[in-house]
Parts: C-alpha cells; structure tokens; sequence
C-alpha cells in the first residue's frame, strides 16, 4: 500500500481527534460564547478545506480503486460539511433556531464521526 496515502489518512484521523477531544472543548471553556463562536466560523472552513485536500491527495495517489472511491466519497462529504451544513448551521444560529441548529449540528457530528471511524478502518486495514 502506499505509504503517502497511510501517511495523509493518519494525519487526517489526528486532525480530527486533536480538533474534537482538544481544541472545540479548551475554544469553550476559555472564551465568551460570542468569541468561541467567531472563532468556530472562521476555524470550520479551513478545517474542512485542509481535510478535503488531503484526504483527496490520499485518494489520488492510492493505488488501491476502493479505497480510492472510499476516500473519494469521505472527501465529497468534507465538501458538504463545508457547504451546505455550515453556513445553514450558522444562519439557524443567528436567527435563534435552535432545533434546527440543533438537528444540523448534530449531522455534521455524526459525518465527521464516520469520517474518522472511515480513516481509523482504513488505517487497521492497512495494518499501521
């Protein structure tokens, strides 16, 4: 297997546990909720951005096919993370629609979840 594609899916999984168990929890105890989520919409995009570009660079240089439509499907769904999810979980946000902020939160979770129990599969598979 290729070594550079185990490489990016590794760093991918480490991005998104670091994020998840570091980052988001120290964002919300240390600021005001207004500046915690200022942050939060100008971190998302690049977050998601820097893991689609990666994870398609996996895909590129695989040479296995289905791990390349796996992580092509795992990078369109870091595409749809970015739009549409975010800006509707924001907007929902600033018109004070909970439930829906809380329904659209709760997707983009359960995605990144499966993205990263995607990489962590892929990861065992190769055998790393």
């Amino acid at each position: 297997m290729n070594s550079l594609a185990q490489s990016l899916v590794a760093a991918n999984a480490g991005i998104i546990i670091f994020f998840s168990g570091i980052v988001t929890p120290v964002v919300f105890k240390v600021l005001k909720p207004e500046l915690a989520g200022k942050y939060l919409r100008a971190f998302f995009p690049r977050f998601y951005i820097t893991l689609f570009a990666t994870t398609i660079a996996a895909a590129f240089v695989t040479f296995d096919q289905s791990i390349k439509s796996v992580l092509i499907v795992v990078a369109a769904l870091f595409l749809l993370s970015l739009w549409p999810i975010t800006p509707a979980i924001n907007k929902a946000t600033d018109a004070s629609e909970h439930i829906k902020f809380k329904v659209l939160h709760t997707l983009s979770v359960i995605i990144l979840m499966g993205q990263l129990a995607t990489f962590i599969y892929l990861l065992v598979k190769w055998e790393i």
